[in-house]
């Protein structure tokens, strides 16, 4: 994606929790797990917002390392979600801002492969950064939200 880049997307309910996420040319179902109420029936929210970081992350890199034709074979990327609780980060030394409750910690195991000598892997693990999704999720986004109602007949 390339930067000033506008992405629209179309979320519609379906049944029960599960959602129809529709953009310009393709559709991707959405539901809770059990335990939240849904049919676990699909990739859930947070799963699909780990799994658009990994493959964000993955294309950046293997864009960077073509362009500088770095001998880069393959990119794979773990990616964990977890809710903890922010005095658990701030005791164990993270700076954070909120001052309680609940923050989202998200742990990225990266693995490449292929022949590269140590300045660039260290440049690969800077550009790993640069993925949009990851700049997102990192506080770099504002909500703009409107609200409509539609009275059924």
């Amino acid at each position: 994606m390339a930067d000033g880049d506008r992405v629209a997307v179309k979320v519609k309910h379906l049944h029960n929790l599960q959602n129809q996420i529709i953009t310009e040319k393709h559709t991707i179902i959405t539901d809770e797990p059990k335990g939240s109420g849904g049919d676990c029936l699909a990739i859930n929210p947070v799963e699909l917002a780990m799994g658009a970081e990994g493959a964000c992350t993955i294309s950046v890199i293997m864009m960077f390392a073509k362009r500088m034709k770095y001998d880069l074979r393959n990119v794979e990327i773990d990616v964990i979600h977890e809710r903890v609780r922010v005095e658990e980060l701030k005791n164990a030394g993270t700076n954070i801002d909120a001052e309680r409750g609940y923050a989202h910690k998200i742990t990225k195991k990266i693995k490449f492969t292929g022949n590269l000598d140590e300045d660039q892997i260290d440049e690969l693990k800077r550009v790993s950064k640069r993925c949009p999704v990851h700049t997102m999720i990192e506080n770099r986004s504002y909500y703009d939200t409107s609200f409509e109602y539609e009275e059924t007949k």
